[in-house]
C-alpha cells in the first residue's frame, strides 16, 4: 500500500518551492504597489501599513505565547508556531493594509487586522487550516463595522470613486470625463484604496510572481476574463463602447483581489480545471454584485464566498485534475446560464 501523507495546505508541487519562498515573493511583487501608494498618499499611507502589518503580527504572537503558557509550556521570545519567519502573517498584514483608503483612523486599521487574523486564521488552529482569506475577512470587518468612518480623499469628484461613479450613472460614458481608462490603468489622479489604483503595477507584480511560479496563473486570468465577457455582453446589449468592460477591470479592487488575494494557495483550489471553475466563479459573483447589488464594489465579498466552496472542489469524489469532454460542456453550460442571467437581469432590472 502507499503510503498516504497528511500535510496542511498550502500544498506545493514544485520540489524546491516553500511558503518562505512564495510569501517572500508576493511580499516583492506587492513593493512597487507599496512605494506608489507612499508617494502618492504620504505619511497616511506609511501609518496604515505600519499599523495594518503590527495589527496581524502582534496578534498572532500573543495568540500563540497566551496558547503556550495554557498547555504549560515555557515562555520563549522565538515561539516555534509564530509565521513571522515565513513571512506569511506580515504578507496577510501588508496586503489588508493596501485595499484600505489612506483617511483610515488607524484605530480602524489596527482593530480590523487584529480580528482579521483572530478570526479568519487562529480560530481555524493558524496557518494551513484556515478557510477564509485572511486580509479579506479583515477588509470587510472594516467595511461592516466602521463603513462611516472610511472614505476617500478625493479631490477632482467628490464624494464618488470610480466604481461609485459607474453605480451611479450606470451606462452614461460620462464618467470618462472623471476617470478615464488610462488614468485608471497608471493610478495618477484616481481615489481609491491606497494599493488598488494602478492597475499597471499591479499586472508587473503578476507578471514577476508568474515567472516565479509563486501563484496559480488560471485563477486570476478566468476572473478577470469572466469580469470582461460578462460586462461586454452588457456593453452590447445597452449599446455602448468597449470602455464599459475595461472600466470595470481597471477600477475598484478587481486586479488587486485577482492577483493578490483569490491566488492564496491555502484558500484556492488545487486541481487545474477546480482553479478555472474558481476564477469563474469569482467573476461571475463579483458582476451581479456590481450590477444588481447595492455595494458599488464587490471583489472581496466574491473571494470570500467562494472561499467556502473551496472544500467542495476539492473533496476527493468529485474533484478531478483533467479536464474532459463531459466536464468542459457541463462548464460551457453553467457559463452559458450565467451570460443568460446577467442579460436577463441587465434587461429587466
Amino acid at each position: 500500500m502507499p503510503k498516504i501523507i497528511s500535510k496542511s495546505a498550502p500544498h506545493l508541487r514544485r520540489p524546491n518551492a516553500s511558503v518562505t519562498r512564495m510569501m517572500r515573493d508576493v511580499v516583492i511583487a506587492l513593493l512597487p504597489l507599496t512605494m506608489f501608494a507612499i508617494y502618492k498618499f504620504g505619511m497616511n499611507a506609511v501609518w496604515i501599513l505600519l499599523v495594518g502589518i503590527i495589527s496581524m503580527v502582534a496578534t498572532e504572537y500573543l495568540y500563540y505565547q497566551v496558547m503556550d503558557l495554557l498547555d504549560g509550556e515555557k515562555l520563549v521570545l522565538r515561539n516555534k508556531r509564530f509565521t513571522l519567519y515565513n513571512y506569511s502573517a506580515m504578507t496577510s498584514g501588508l496586503i489588508y493594509s493596501l485595499t484600505l483608503p489612506d483617511n483610515t483612523p488607524l484605530f480602524v486599521v489596527f482593530i480590523g487586522g487584529a480580528l482579521g487574523m483572530f478570526l479568519a486564521k487562529l480560530v481555524f488552529g493558524g496557518m494551513g487550516q484556515n478557510i477564509f482569506n485572511v486580509a479579506g475577512v479583515a477588509r470587510v470587518l472594516v467595511v461592516i463595522n466602521f463603513g462611516t468612518l472610511v472614505s476617500y480623499d478625493i479631490d477632482s469628484v467628490a464624494g464618488a470613486t470610480a466604481l461609485q461613479m459607474l453605480s451611479e450613472n450606470a451606462f452614461n460614458p460620462a464618467v470618462l470625463d472623471s476617470f478615464s481608462l488610462l488614468n485608471l490603468f497608471t493610478g495618477m489622479g484616481i481615489p481609491g484604496s491606497i494599493g488598488e489604483v494602478s492597475t499597471l503595477l499591479i499586472i508587473l507584480g503578476g507578471i514577476y510572481l508568474a515567472f516565479r511560479t509563486s501563484f496559480e496563473v488560471r485563477i486570476p486570468l478566468v476572473y478577470i476574463g469572466t469580469v470582461f465577457v460578462l460586462t461586454s455582453l452588457v456593453a452590447i446589449v445597452e449599446g455602448i463602447g468597449l470602455w464599459y468592460p475595461f472600466y470595470h477591470i481597471f477600477s475598484g479592487g478587481l486586479m488587486f483581489g485577482a492577483v493578490f488575494m483569490a491566488t492564496d494557495p491555502i484558500t484556492s483550489p488545487i486541481t487545474k480545471p477546480a482553479r478555472v471553475y474558481f476564477g469563474f466563479a469569482l467573476g461571475f459573483i463579483t458582476v451581479i454584485i456590481r450590477l444588481f447589488g447595492a455595494y458599488p464594489e464587490g471583489v472581496v465579498f466574491a473571494i470570500l464566498i467562494m472561499n467556502m466552496f473551496v472544500p467542495t472542489f476539492d473533496y476527493y469524489k468529485w474533484t478531478h485534475s483533467k479536464f474532459t469532454r463531459k466536464r468542459n460542456l457541463i462548464f460551457a453550460s453553467v457559463v452559458l446560464v450565467s451570460m443568460l442571467v446577467v442579460l436577463v437581469g441587465v434587461l429587466y432590472a
